[in-house]
């Protein structure tokens, strides 16, 4: 009997009958995963912050270790040109550029969180905490008494409207709710503000052992790219990963750096025309750089609220020219000298970028919304010249074609 089936058998039909029901079982099994769409999704989110959470210290460690190798690297070599300072073992001179690293990078912080805090305690002494408060109340209560009396006026003009009534109740409301989430997650970060802490810590000795030891996983990763690749696809990951660096590092480190200039600069500008808690807007708006577009924001809401508050207006005034003075400077000049040509992306997609990166991953993506947004578009860019260069198709600067298909 098995002999007469096997020579009945043909395999050519079997493969079709194999691809029918492969493919019916895909089928259902997408269509069931439509109907369950909501906790598959939720399911895999869940997931992924789990392990984000787990990794957190691993990720930190790595980012910092990261952003930090080229100054461990400029120390390294400047150790090594000092005749005296001879070590036959080469590790020696990238330990002291590590500790020497690690020595500034906590001096800077310590003498930036010490100066900040210096600034709010000195206005607090000079102004007084009760005080400082109470102009708080008096500003929002005074914003709340100046829509009413909007609402006044319109009544008095005979003009009335239940739209604008209800926008006017809406933005009252909506204020009301603002100041009570922002206490609410206040609360809830500092509950959560030892696991930050003991993430950060970790990460800092990871990255510290990372940075020491960066010959060395160098070494272990082009032996598992040799062990794993083909030279083919072993090129195109390395140019990637190149590509990569290049955007990431050149955006990140260059960015970071930004921030430190401004953050001196516009403190140094606020605090000297004498706005109120300037060398604190400075800071607080040097830091929102990090965000395109966003510093700016920061440093004029900041500047304007702080002088109408108490009462200096004629220094708004001067303040905001000088911010504007001082942000065409950085626009012109420190930002183009720190990134390069690491990131070549018009406003409208920077923009763009931003607000996908925060709908989808808040602070963070808004941070790295436009490094990401610059390796899509080099990737693109590099398709696209590929498919001419295959199809032997050549564009001039002004978008014509001078060699190929369709030349006019």
């Amino acid at each position: 009997m098995f002999k007469k089936i096997k020579e009945k058998f043909n395999p050519k039909y079997a493969e079709i009958c194999f691809y029918i029901v492969a493919t019916a079982v895909v089928i259902f099994a997408l269509a069931f995963a439509t109907t369950k769409i909501k906790y598959i999704v939720t399911f895999i989110w869940d997931f992924l912050k789990g392990c984000l959470n787990v990794l957190a210290p691993v990720l930190i460690g790595a980012l910092v270790a990261y952003i930090f190798d080229p100054l461990v690297e400029f120390f390294e070599r400047q150790y090594k040109k000092i005749k005296w300072l001879h070590f036959k073992d080469e590790k020696k001179y990238r330990t002291l550029g590590v500790f020497t690293t690690v020595i500034a990078i906590v001096l800077v912080i310590v003498g930036t969180i010490s100066f900040a805090v210096y600034s709010i305690t000195n206005q607090v002494q000079k102004n007084g905490l009760d005080d400082i408060v109470n102009l708080f109340a008096n500003y929002i209560d005074s914003f709340t008494d100046s829509l009413d009396l909007v609402q006044e006026k319109l009544e008095d003009w005979n003009i009335k409207s239940a739209a604008l009534e209800d926008y006017i109740k809406e933005i009252s409301a909506s204020l009301a709710n603002w100041l009570q989430e922002f206490a609410q997650n206040l609360v809830e970060y500092t509950k959560h503000f030892s696991g930050i802490v003991s993430n950060l810590g970790f990460g800092l000795i990871l990255a510290i052992y990372l940075l020491l030891e960066k010959k060395s996983f160098q070494v272990y990763g082009k032996k598992l790219s040799k062990a794993l690749f083909e030279p083919a696809t072993e090129e195109k990951i390395l140019g990637f990963l190149g590509d990569l660096d290049h955007i990431f590092s050149g955006y990140i480190r260059g960015q970071l750096a930004d921030v430190a200039i401004m953050c001196c600069m516009l403190s140094i500008t606020l605090s000297a025309i004498g706005i109120k808690f300037g060398i604190i807007i400075g800071i607080f708006a040097g830091i929102c750089n990090l965000v395109p577009y966003f510093g700016p924001i920061v440093a004029y809401v900041g500047t304007i609220s702080f002088g109408l508050l108490y009462g200096q207006n004629t220094k708004v005034i001067i303040a905001v020219i000088a911010l504007i003075i001082v942000q065409q400077i950085d626009g012109s000049i420190i930002g183009p000298k720190l990134l390069g040509d690491n990131v070549s992306l018009k406003p409208v997609f920077i923009l763009v970028s931003v607000i996908i990166g925060s709908s989808l991953f808040g602070i963070v993506g808004m941070i790295l919304a436009v490094p990401v947004a610059a390796m899509i578009k080099l990737m693109v860019k590099k398709f696209i010249d590929n498919r001419l260069k295959a199809k032997g198709i050549v564009f001039n600067q002004k978008g014509e074609i001078v060699k190929g298909k369709n030349k006019r």
